[in-house]
């Protein structure tokens, strides 16, 4: 799920705290890196990307990707019609990561589809209460009706959803979500503490920030 990184569109609550020429390179940079963490997992990926005219971008800069638009509505609804497109191209499992986390672990998307090996959903909890990642084995859009998007609820909701639909759920690690200049240390912590990945996120915050961010 990535939004084209164009200035004013993508991390605009991080542009306005750094400027809005090095978050649309961040932007840009996460989502090629979590693109290509996507790849590395060794599955058909496919960009559900926004906006509509955003596709001649991914088209340049993701040619290897299957490419398709997020229709109009809520984050729910793009997600639940991303699975359903994920089905009519063939594939009975999907994993849905946004472009908010480019310091996840490289073998969590095999993660995520080895756990709906067993399970019905798989979900990758953050901080603020939503997630990174929905891994889904088959379709249940039971799992996204009446869930308070955008708040610290819809980690838990999305639970009670898929306790309510009987559905058996595993969860990974918890991670946090890159919005704003508060997670910049963080992010930079990560990488360091992990060998290989996120390779533009990487030279960006070297170049930005050459001693580092604790305490920024």
């Amino acid at each position: 799920m990535a939004k084209e990184p164009r200035s004013g569109y993508a991390k605009t609550r991080l542009a306005a705290e750094i400027g809005a020429d090095l978050a649309q390179a961040l932007a840009e940079a996460f989502v090629l890196d979590t693109l290509a963490l996507a790849k590395s997992s060794g599955v058909p990926t496919m960009v559900a990307f926004a906006p509509a005219d955003a596709v001649s971008w991914f088209k340049e800069y993701v040619p290897w990707a299957e490419r398709w638009c997020q229709p109009d509505g809520n984050l729910g609804d793009r997600m639940r019609k991303a699975i359903q497109e994920g089905a009519r191209r063939g594939a009975d499992r999907c994993v849905l990561i946004g472009t908010d986390t480019p310091h996840l672990a490289r073998d969590v998307v095999a993660r995520a589809f080895a756990a709906l090996d067993d399970a019905d959903v798989c979900l990758g909890p953050a901080r603020d209460g939503g997630y990174y990642l929905l891994g889904m084995r088959g379709q249940h859009p039971e799992v996204f009706h009446d869930i308070p998007w955008s708040t610290d609820r819809v980690h838990t909701s999305t639970l009670e959803r898929c306790a309510s639909a009987r559905l058996r759920v595993v969860e990974l690690e918890e991670e946090f979500d890159v919005d704003d200049a508060s997670a910049l240390p963080d992010l930079q912590a990560a990488l360091a503490a992990r060998s290989g990945g996120a390779p533009r996120t990487r030279r960006l915050l070297a170049a930005h920030w050459p001693g580092g961010l604790a305490g920024q």
